[in-house]
């Protein structure tokens, strides 16, 4: 290709270039809903909470190194949060396939070519050999043989050629499928760090569960010693004449029962134990050691703004971005019904050298302008776009439907940790309460003021407060996860992968 067919392809492509339309922005955040849903956003949440912004690197907020560790290493295995990579990975090689389209395409050619044929018959009266056309192979490009007087003939094709070709994107339908897949590809990198914020708090929720069923199997033992210590003042008591079989029988029978409560709450520490392992990518033997006692519990969260999640949450900045595709594609598939303009340039250097007549060297080439309207297509291109149209519209009520769910899930972990902390506090001091009944029981007991039965009530609602204890201990950590999750919090090392 020579350096004036450059020139001019150049020119011409820029000047097509900068009468272009302009693409159109779409809308994004809260811009996406229609008014009568925008206009119901609050100003300030419904829920009890504290006012600032959302704390970021919320894993640290819980001040346990060994959760801060086991979710780095669990984002580190992860087999999924991997695969999440691998799709914004595959997805920005996406949008370099869409952009490429953007620049012209130029290749070469190199050609090297033995032809020969055999005639018989009419010789020399114009009639051209028969056409074989394609055989299955790819066509190296030389010219056919001429028609010639001789009989047999062979000759040698060889030369190298060059050739551009550009559509000039007038309308803006190259740009917007690179737009759309620019926009898919920041939703991938949105899911993949909801992913990362999702495993995160999977593997919070499954370790704070995993130290819960720790501290009921401790209550289990407790239990099963206190009811074994009174089988044993039971018999004493019988052997004294102040107990019956009656007694025995039923103290052996609470006994039986908490001894069977111990084996339940063990199976269930084995079972949480395996969960651990499973969400941070290990074999599930049930042999990880995890502690035994709560981290303290973390001081209310200052929740920012509802509006300000719409900015911040990644699963809603993912159905921004899709939504923001949707619309890109449908420009995209707008455009596909106007005309095209594509300019091609081509040159080169060859030679045709027949057997024992001698070689012809040529020097071709050739610059060309073209425009292409598409007339009828049996109605593909008109459905193509309502079909992109009713994408769009899918992709911006989806984002309302997801926004929603956002908003509903904020204010229930509000109000899910409000009360979480006031029956914490009523529950504690259940507890408090009602081993000093226990212990003054066991005193009246002692001096024959009350009967043992009275004594194994009190024991047991005792010990319904601490199970109750424990589980609000650890419902309330699940439920400071799942709030710190729902406002889109982040944790240390987010971001997309490099």
């Amino acid at each position: 290709m020579n350096a004036r067919c450059c020139t001019l392809l150049i020119v011409t492509g820029g000047s097509l270039v900068l009468a272009g339309c302009a693409l159109k922005n779409p809308p994004f955040g809260a811009d996406i809903m229609p008014e009568s849903a925008r206009a119901k956003i609050p100003g300030t949440w419904a829920g009890p909470h504290r006012s600032g912004a959302v704390v970021p690197n919320w894993i640290r907020n819980f001040g346990d190194p060994e959760l801060n560790a086991l979710v780095a290493d669990a984002v580190e295995r992860n087999p999924d949060l991997k695969a999440a990579a691998a799709r914004v990975e595959a997805s920005r090689a996406a949008v370099r396939i869409a952009a490429s389209s953007l620049y012209p395409r130029i290749a070469m050619k190199g050609l090297g070519e033995r032809q020969g044929q055999h005639l018989s018959g009419d010789i020399g009266r114009g009639i051209n050999p028969p056409e074989f056309g394609s055989s299955g192979t790819e066509n190296s490009g030389g010219a056919g043989l001429d028609t010639s007087t001789d009989e047999t003939s062979q000759r040698w094709v060889y030369g190298l050629a060059a050739g551009a070709a550009w559509e000039a994107d007038v309308w803006g339908r190259i740009r917007s499928k690179k737009a759309a897949a620019k926009a898919e590809s920041a939703a991938l990198e949105a899911d993949y760090e909801f992913a990362r914020q999702s495993l995160a708090a999977a593997v919070a929720r499954a370790y704070f569960s995993t130290i819960e069923a720790a501290q009921q199997e401790a209550n289990a033992q407790e239990t099963l010693g206190i009811y074994q210590d009174y089988s044993k003042l039971t018999d004493v008591r019988k052997q004294q004449g102040f107990a019956s079989d009656f007694d025995v029988s039923q103290i052996k029978s609470r006994t039986a029962a908490a001894e069977d409560a111990l084996y339940t709450a063990q199976q269930a520490r084995a079972q949480t134990i395996r969960a651990i392992e499973v969400v941070t990518s290990r074999y599930p033997a049930g042999r990880f050691d995890v502690r035994r006692s709560f981290p303290g519990q973390p001081r209310s969260v200052p929740a920012g703004l509802p509006a300000q999640i719409l900015e911040r949450r990644p699963d809603l900045i993912g159905s921004e971005r899709r939504f923001a595709a949707a619309f890109h594609r449908v420009n995209e598939a707008r455009t596909a019904r106007l005309p095209r303009f594509v300019l091609s340039a081509t040159s080169g250097l060859g030679t045709a050298s027949l057997d024992s007549v001698g070689a012809l060297d040529a020097l071709v080439w050739s610059f060309a302008g073209g425009i292409t309207q598409p007339i009828f297509f049996g109605g593909e291109l008109k459905a193509a776009q309502d079909l992109r149209t009713a994408e769009q519209k899918a992709a911006a009520a989806s984002y309302v439907g997801s926004a929603l769910r956002a908003f509903g899930e904020v204010e229930d972990a509000l109000a899910g940790d409000y009360y979480l902390r006031k029956r914490e506090g009523a529950l504690g001091d259940a507890v408090s309460s009602s081993a000093d009944s226990v212990k003054f029981s066991r005193e009246q007991l002692e001096q024959g003021q009350i009967d043992m039965f009275t004594v194994l009530r009190l024991t047991g609602e005792n010990l319904a407060a601490k199970v109750q204890l424990t589980q609000v201990r650890a419902s309330r950590l699940r439920e400071r996860v799942n709030l710190y999750l729902a406002l889109g919090g982040d944790f240390a090392g987010t971001g997309a992968p490099k």
